[in-house]
């Protein structure tokens, strides 16, 4: 029987071994070229590129080199020059008043920092704690220019189970043009998202502001 197994088999007892399969290669990053503006600012910061470097590689060079004092003060001297040219730009194109409106509301524009705010909706005059996310010179329909502010509203979350606490989110929409916004104070420090009696005397702080506008 072991013999007629053997010959079926091949009549050898060497059993040749099969292979294992080599684990499948990582597919190649493709390679990205340095752009235009990449090369471009490259060259405005004294760095050679030099052939063979990626997009990647050159970013991560740029990013180094400005680690370096020296070309830290080049690069914000250029892209001061640069806000002062366009700050230029913006004022003979829509005036003196607009730009200043929108620089002062453009620093206000920080992550984080809260804000009371008393602003006018139709004819309503209200009041909330509110973060500013940017602003923009813009002109409507009938090519009035203006100032528009995008701003975020506080919403406070309910703990759904027992071991939860209730926070403020600063994440409803809200957008005004510059002359809705009647009044605005800086709060020296932010208010932590878990503390609601903060936020209460802050929201109540900014209700007592209104008083001034809804007597007039």
């Amino acid at each position: 029987m072991l013999k007629l197994l053997k010959s079926l088999l091949g009549g050898s007892e060497h059993t040749e071994s099969i292979p294992a399969p080599s684990p499948p290669k990582s597919p190649e990053k493709p390679y990205k070229h340095p752009s235009k503006a990449q090369l471009e600012e490259c060259e405005r910061l004294g760095l050679i590129v030099r052939p063979g470097m990626t997009s990647r590689d050159v970013w991560q060079m740029m990013r180094d080199a400005k680690e370096d004092p020296r070309i830290k003060a080049l690069d914000d001297a250029y892209h001061a020059q640069q806000r002062a040219i366009q700050e230029a730009e913006d004022r003979e194109e829509y005036g003196d008043v607009v730009v200043d409106i929108y620089k002062k509301m453009e620093a206000l524009c920080r992550v984080g920092v809260h804000h009371l705010v008393v602003f006018k909706k139709g004819k309503k005059v209200d009041a909330d704690v509110l973060e500013f996310e940017r602003a923009n010179i813009e002109d409507d329909i009938e090519k009035n220019i203006h100032v528009k502010i995008e701003g975020l509203r506080p919403k406070i979350y309910k703990p759904r189970g027992a071991y939860e606490s209730p926070y403020i989110d600063w994440n409803k929409e809200i957008v005004f043009k510059s002359d809705q916004i009647l009044e605005v104070e800086t709060l020296p420090t932010p208010i932590d998202m878990f503390d609601l009696d903060q936020f209460e005397k802050a929201l109540e702080r900014a209700r007592l502001l209104t008083q001034t506008y809804l007597q007039e």
